[in-house]
């Protein structure tokens, strides 16, 4: 590429100054989902999804749509752990084609009992966006708890992508 004339050269360089970009805009919406739960802002929450989206915890909590993520937030096994809850997800495997996306991470929710604060959830995470009138938003998410069946799977497939 060194010898490539300078337009190729700059072309190139936007190609991956746009993909960096995606991967931290990327990164940012899983930070922000943290905040978003951990304030109890149900709307919030439901703006990181799409309209259509699909989140799946543990196969025992599937929620449908914006609304559903939205209803979760409000919903009283949420409201149980505010304010002292904590949920952090990263770093991320982040693959971007296109307007699709795939970030892969482990999650950890952290809750203060007293004055302790313990590890509560550890969980493996797959997160399919979508990019929207140039913003990403979670189109399926896939949660399972560390020691579920189907935890490493997540894992296992995202050392196989691209």
């Amino acid at each position: 590429m060194a010898h490539a004339p300078p337009e190729d050269r700059l072309a190139a360089l936007e190609r991956r100054v746009a993909m960096l970009e995606d991967e931290l805009a990327i990164h940012r919406l899983i930070v922000r989902y943290g905040f978003a739960v951990d304030t109890g802002d149900a709307s919030a929450t439901g703006a990181l999804f799409t309209e259509d989206a699909l989140y799946d915890v543990d196969t025992t909590l599937v929620m449908h749509g914006r609304s559903g993520v939205e209803d979760m937030v409000r919903g009283p096994r949420h409201q149980s752990l505010l304010p002292s809850c904590a949920h952090t997800i990263g770093p991320a495997v982040v693959t971007v084609d296109g307007d699709r996306a795939v970030a892969t991470a482990y999650s950890r929710i952290y809750r203060r009992d007293g004055d302790a604060i313990g590890l509560w959830r550890l969980s493996f995470n797959r997160f399919e966006l979508e990019r929207h009138e140039g913003r990403w938003q979670i189109a399926r998410r896939t949660t399972r708890m560390l020691g579920h069946d189907e935890a490493g799977a997540l894992f296992r497939r995202a050392l196989h992508e691209p």
